[in-house]
């Protein structure tokens, strides 16, 4: 520990989370070195789920500057990433992940796995950001039975790094969940699914992978084996998460852990043989750096920063370049538009929290197009501007648009979509404006796709709320939302309150109760974390050329009397 505390005292560390410490087995098979031959400790820095929060929390430029100041009074440093860097805010969106890559380049990255979100752009950006990263690509279980172009047929399954002899295998783990929880057309050829990561048999075909895998370092000299997995340790993650992993498989000394967003500071788990892991998750968006510290006499040591004063300059200069491109991205031409895509009436009183609107139609559609669901449901108060006729840039989708929610999908019943539209229209009026106001309003009145229903004003709403206003049930038998039906091979049929249908919509409504609908608690999530918004919208209209004619008017898929 002297050693930490001298490190911590010349790099002027502020504050230091946490640590955990394993000692490496005597029993190990020695390297082409001995330990006692190597020259310095070797210090592993690590990020995960930046999501493009390149200027949060830790910042980016601190990370650069940590780093680099590490590296100045020792010779064996080296910085990694989990996964999950190129989406989740607007340089990720705006550029598809090139300004992420070319951050990451500039802070001096040296391995790096693949998230689920890096798929979010599709396999042929994804493909060129391999090519455009200076650091290894780690990927070690993927399989592609496609006829097409492999992206990850130059990507190594795991690399090993030499450190003054001893060597270090850094093996690269995706989640099996990763054609759900990102865009699964994606990973599919001619309507088929040709990318697979080992998801089979309930887990047990990923950990007999990734222990070959292992082994098989070992056998090329890896005196040590850590695992960038991108997997998560939360009960959604199982059987693929990163415990289970451990306690499946042997000769893994740390597993660096990312997916589930979750703050782990180093504990240990048994491993098949009962012998401790390290498992360490440093959160998100920069909430933490973490600090893996393998010193001469084999201990391992971890711990999470999540502050430091300085900030490396050349970062905070391509950080303003980025941003600055950035914006000028937003003033790019997507298509061109022959009327007004609207949240508002002609008199301008605004509709969309109390009634169907053109721009929610658009937005509920391109939600259902791209999640492949039944419905969608789309909040009234996250649609938040009309699009003017004429010329669309990437600035106007993003001003419909400004939160940047990420988009999910869940498997719910019939009487749990009924119960969501019942919440949300619990304050709808007759009227939506009166003496040139807008009345009425909620900002968790939903805008459909595949769907459509009545809502009768004259019934006054049931609705209980508990006392932070989410939805508690009813206090009778009586319902104002009446006549739901849903899209079905063209055709619009009653709604089955006992089947199930898939929804899509924001992680802010269906993971997250937002406006205090927590009709969706209970449903199975099919895709959480899903790809951005605006990259929903931008991608639909892709998909169909512009602005279909049908949008110039709305289409009666939600009636008020």
């Amino acid at each position: 520990m002297k050693k930490i505390i001298l490190l911590l005292t010349l790099i002027l560390l502020v504050l230091t989370a946490g640590c955990s410490t394993q000692k490496k087995e005597e029993n190990t098979p020695e390297p082409e070195k001995t330990v006692a031959e190597r020259t310095d400790d070797i210090y592993i820095f690590y990020t995960s789920d930046v999501h493009c929060g390149f200027e949060e929390n830790l910042t980016l430029a601190s990370v650069k500057s940590l780093v680099d100041e590490t590296k100045a009074e020792h010779e064996f440093v080296s910085l990694v990433d989990i996964g999950d860097y190129l989406q989740g805010g607007t340089l990720g969106s705006l550029s598809k992940g090139k300004l992420c890559i070319d951050l990451m380049n500039k802070t001096g990255y040296d391995i790096a796995t693949v998230g689920n979100h890096e798929f979010d752009y599709g396999m042929e950006e994804l493909a060129k950001r391999f090519a455009e990263a200076d650091f290894d690509i780690v990927a070690s279980n993927v399989i592609y039975s496609g006829s097409g172009k492999n992206i990850f047929a130059d990507i190594p399954e795991y690399v090993i790094k030499d450190y003054g002899g001893t060597k270090i295998a850094f093996l690269g783990i995706l989640t099996p969940q990763s054609i759900l929880q990102s865009t699964p057309k994606y990973f599919m050829e001619n309507g088929e699914f040709v990318y697979d990561f080992y998801s089979g048999s309930n887990g047990e075909d990923l950990y007999a992978k990734v222990q070959s895998l292992v082994d098989e370092a070992r056998e090329q000299g890896a005196e040590y084996v850590i695992a960038l997995a991108h997997l998560g340790s939360e009960a959604d993650t199982v059987p693929y998460d990163s415990i289970s992993l451990i306690s499946h498989t042997t000769g893994i000394d740390v597993v660096l852990d990312g997916h589930s967003h979750s703050v782990i500071i180093g504990d240990p788990y048994p491993n098949k043989n009962g012998e401790d892991v390290i498992l360490s998750s440093v959160g998100t968006k920069l909430q933490a750096l973490g600090e893996l510290i393998i010193e001469k006499d084999g201990t391992i040591t971890t711990m999470h920063i999540d502050h430091y004063d300085k900030q490396d300059e050349t970062i905070l200069e391509s950080l303003a370049a980025a941003n600055a491109e950035a914006e000028t991205v937003l003033g790019e031409k997507i298509c061109d538009l022959d009327f007004d895509l609207t949240i508002k009436d002609e008199e301008g009183i605004r509709m969309v929290r109390a009634r169907e609107t053109t721009a929610g139609d658009f937005v509920a559609d391109a939600v259902r197009s791209v999640m492949g669901t039944d419905i969608a449901m789309i909040n009234g108060g996250g649609v938040r501007n009309t699009i003017a006729a004429g010329e669309v840039t990437v600035g106007d989708l993003l001003e419909v648009m400004p939160f940047q929610n990420t988009i999910a999908s869940v498997r719910a019943t019939g009487q749990q979509i009924l119960d969501a539209l019942e919440f949300s229209s619990r304050q709808t009026e007759a009227l939506y404006k009166l003496d040139g106001n807008a009345v009425g309003e909620n900002g968790g009145f939903l805008q459909v796709s595949g769907l459509k229903y009545t809502i009768d004003t004259s019934v006054e709403s049931q609705v209980t709320v508990d006392e932070n206003g989410m939805f508690n049930g009813y206090s009778g038998d009586s319902r104002r939302v009446t006549d739901v039906m849903v899209l079905k091979d063209g055709e619009y049929i009653p709604i089955d309150p006992e089947a199930y249908y898939t929804v899509g919509s924001s992680s802010y409504i269906l993971l997250d109760s937002g406006d205090g609908n927590s009709a969706f608690a209970e449903a199975e999530v099919l895709s959480n974390l899903g790809i951005l918004d605006i990259d929903v919208l931008m991608q639909y209209l892709e998909e169909q050329g512009g602005f279909a004619e049908s949008y110039r008017e709305t289409e009666g898929r939600i009636t008020v009397k």
